[in-house]
């Protein structure tokens, strides 16, 4: 049986993503507005849809 990383995900794994644009839908609420901080904060030019 294959072994799998169980390290979570966290923000802090994101790239540099400035001059990226980025659409997220669902973005007014939850996870979507969650998904829009963090690619915020990390230099995205994000499109809330």
């Amino acid at each position: 049986m294959k072994q799998t990383d169980s390290r979570k995900w966290d923000t802090s794994d994101l790239p540099d993503l400035t001059g990226r644009t980025v659409i997220v839908t669902g973005a007014n609420s939850g996870l979507g507005f969650c998904t829009t901080e963090a690619l915020a904060a990390h230099g995205a030019k994000v499109t809330m849809a």
